[in-house]
């Protein structure tokens, strides 16, 4: 009876099973055209498919098992054309994303990791169901702190279970027997968090500003990933990025700011009492009319990228949370960070703007951030060399460093163009004579992994006596398309997952 609404379900609202009308809102329904009477009927067809509550449900599929034949429960709804998930440190268990209850006897506690936004998070042992002991990461939640009830809570946790992506903290299960507490089982993070690492110097020659691109990179996959399946994390900041190692960061505590109160970071919301926002990294119309979308979640990304540049900074610092909402009404923004580029600032102010509409999406946020990536220069000799009077506001480097290019304009008494503005390895930036630096390709060809395999070309052992000629390269047939670059040095970089619609269709003579 309601054939015609089954294309905008799949492709619009991305709904692939029944199971997943449980998360379509009215609102929804109505913008693919579904009348009243119609809602109504699939309401009463869903709940004669599924007639028990979340709880019930959620036990049935542990108990019943299914999916691999190990008693494992998969998920209805596995994503699609993406490689298989790597194994992460500190987290061996490829166990496929499920709804899961572990019980108490399962985990062992360690030592305290820390006092986080949600409770305390300890490190910790889980004996899986096949014996194999797992090191990961418990969250005990106390079950006063919560603003919804147990049942709530586990739909929740559910929706999280079925998360499978490189770049997000699994949560392997949930823990409810424990008196007070609930515990949330997840991955176990080795390092710290990311604003954590950004504050301690000692870390600055780790975290240069290609690395805090890269970073910025795989949040923005991760969070695009969230925003195809349609889930809000609420709370994205670098306190809730996880460092698994120098090269790989993964998004924390996705959805348990809806759950839970907060700590220092959060402004009391004048709608209720228990309610808190993070006010600093909120989208206006989050504390105004608590709407909560993926168009506020990239609100909170383009503060997180100022996190990143500042290596920490606390946004608004100094500001009560009624003063930085006064502040944004009134077209007020955080200022330009001295390592952002002009275009990564004008790319910040476009996920601040006031209208959620005009901000980008994440998705298109994707294929952007590579092409905002800072340049970077070797340079060619010493500065200051043997003849030179060093020059107030220069940097000084040996030949071979690599600079990272700021700003080809400063504000200096040069011509434009003539003196740049750039930041070394070790994060002391200043003003340098790019007549002095060649150009620098970084030794990778991209900061996000091909889905497609890789372009880089492989060495080879094979030996051949034929000298390569002109005539032996065939002209364009009639198709010609731009897939990359090779440098100077041999590093091959551009990625064709990044090329888009523009060269479709596109033929030449």
């Amino acid at each position: 009876e309601l054939s015609e609404y089954y294309h905008p379900l799949l492709t619009r609202l991305k709904v692939s099973t029944v199971e997943h009308l449980k998360y379509v809102r009215e609102e929804d329904l109505e913008d693919i055209g579904m009348t009243r009477p119609e809602m109504r009927r699939l309401k009463k067809f869903y709940k004669k498919e599924f007639p028990q509550g979340a709880i019930n449900k959620l036990r049935k599929a542990i108990l019943k098992g299914g999916g691999d034949g190990t008693g494992r429960t998969l998920s209805p709804s596995p994503p699609t054309q993406r490689g298989s998930r790597p194994v992460s440190i500190g987290a061996p268990y490829m166990r496929p994303p499920g709804k899961q209850l572990i019980p108490l006897d399962a985990i062992q506690l360690g030592r305290t990791l820390g006092e986080g936004e949600f409770g305390v998070v300890q490190q910790g042992v889980w004996t899986t169901e096949t014996g194999e002991k797992l090191q990961v990461a418990v969250k005990r939640l106390s079950r006063e702190r919560m603003n919804t009830g147990t049942q709530s809570f586990l739909k929740e946790a559910a929706i999280m279970q079925d998360v499978d992506h490189e770049n997000i903290v699994r949560m392997f299960g949930v823990v409810l027997d424990t008196g007070d507490n609930v515990m949330l089982v997840t991955e176990l993070a080795p390092m710290r968090s990311l604003l954590e690492c950004l504050k301690d110097m000692t870390l600055r020659v780790d975290l240069p500003v290609p690395r805090l691109c890269d970073y910025a990179q795989q949040t923005c996959d991760g969070m695009s990933y969230l925003e195809s399946k349609r889930l809000v994390h609420r709370d994205l900041a670098a306190r809730n990025i996880l460092v698994f190692n120098k090269n790989q960061v993964k998004i924390s505590d996705l959805g348990l700011s809806r759950l839970l109160g907060a700590g220092q970071d959060y402004y009391q919301s004048k709608f209720s009492v228990s309610l808190k926002l993070p006010v600093a990294w909120c989208a206006p119309e989050c504390i105004n009319f608590l709407k909560f979308t993926s168009a506020s979640d990239v609100w909170s990304f383009g503060v997180l990228l100022w996190e990143l540049f500042t290596y920490g900074f606390q946004p608004w610092a100094g500001l009560t949370g009624q003063q930085i909402l006064e502040a944004i009404e009134s077209d007020q923004q955080l200022e330009q960070p001295e390592l952002c580029t002009n275009d990564l600032y004008r790319f910040m102010l476009e996920c601040w703007s006031i209208d959620p509409e005009a901000r980008p999406t994440f998705a298109d946020t994707l294929l952007r951030l590579p092409q905002l990536r800072p340049t970077q220069v070797k340079t060619l000799k010493d500065y200051p060399g043997s003849s030179h009077v060093p020059e107030k506001g220069y940097i000084h480097y040996k030949a071979g460093d690599i600079i990272v290019v700021i700003d080809k304009s400063p504000p200096t008494t040069s011509p434009p163009g003539l003196v740049w503005r750039g930041v070394l390895a070790n994060g002391k930036s200043g003003l340098f004579d790019p007549t002095n630096a060649a150009p620098f390709i970084e030794p990778k060809f991209s900061p996000v992994t091909a889905k497609t395999g890789s372009l880089m070309r492989k060495e080879s052992s094979r030996k051949s006596s034929r000298k390569i000629r002109a005539d032996m390269i065939s002209h364009p047939q009639n198709d010609l398309r731009h897939t990359g670059h090779i440098g100077y040095d041999g590093a091959v970089f551009g990625d064709v997952s990044f090329i888009g619609d523009n060269y479709d269709g596109a033929v030449f003579g």
